[in-house]
């Protein structure tokens, strides 16, 4: 059964994750809605979309997705509510969306509201979702959003050849767990009957474990997480300081000949 999810940069220390929730069940009580997370770095759209990426298709379709980060960073700055893969979103008109997959949403509308107070996610987004999740159209919300208004977020792509791949660093988990944009079925196919070596900075690795539990404490690893990524760890350490990787830090995996 859809249901509405929430994603913000807003904590847990005060209010606000509350009075957004509170103001979804004022508009019905019945309705579900669950915490994605509220612990996004602050205003930091790659890191949210990152994890609303890997997530939100674990949803039941028609599910709506309230995304308040770094909203309203400009004071033009549009409400949008998109759909995608049969998943609506409302969140700002700030590039978030753009970066859940390559091509442009299925339908994109700007919110017809007047915004009287200061909190978008609980005067706007709340009722929104509440009015969406059972109308199931975005229609329902506004009139459609022109594409070229639609706002971009323009990031590095993996670039791929018989001998190598590259690709980069696109979020670093809360274990300091690279993730990486290198997908598992570009690797399959390259890698059969390939030796691989995987290159960071001044690191190289031997291939690709199947589970976490195979290396030692201490060392290095590269596995394919739930995802289907590239992902790089240390047994019981972080990867991040201790690799001295960081957000858009490159990675290669590069295929010989045996």
């Amino acid at each position: 059964m859809p249901l509405i999810t929430f994603l913000s940069d807003f904590g847990w220390r005060d209010h606000y994750v509350a009075a957004v929730k509170a103001k979804i069940l004022s508009e019905d009580a019945n309705l579900q809605v669950v915490d994605i997370t509220h612990n996004i770095t602050k205003h930091d759209i790659i890191h949210a979309a990152h994890v609303l990426k890997s997530v939100y298709q674990e949803f039941p379709e028609g599910s709506v997705h309230i995304v308040a980060v770094n909203s309203l960073s400009e004071a033009n700055e549009d409400i949008i509510a998109a759909e995608i893969k049969g998943h609506y979103f409302l969140a700002s008109n700030n590039g978030i969306l753009s970066l859940l997959r390559e091509k442009d949403p299925d339908q994109i509308v700007k919110i017809d509201t007047e915004l009287k107070g200061n909190f978008l996610a609980k005067d706007v987004l709340a009722p929104g979702a509440a009015k969406l999740l059972k109308a199931q159209n975005i229609t329902a919300l506004g009139s459609a959003l022109a594409a070229e208004k639609f706002k971009k977020f323009i990031i590095p792509k993996v670039k791929a050849t018989r001998e190598i791949i590259q690709g980069h660093v696109v979020h670093i988990d809360d274990y300091g767990n690279l993730i990486t944009d290198i997908m598992q079925y570009d690797y399959d196919i390259l890698s059969k009957g390939k030796s691989v070596q995987i290159k960071f900075r001044n690191y190289s690795l031997t291939g690709v474990q199947k589970h976490y539990h195979e290396s030692q404490g201490g060392e290095a690893f590269a596995i394919f997480n739930d995802q289907g990524v590239l992902e790089i760890g240390i047994k019981e350490g972080n990867a991040a300081e201790l690799l001295g990787m960081e957000y858009n830090s490159m990675v290669s995996v590069k295929f010989e000949d045996y």
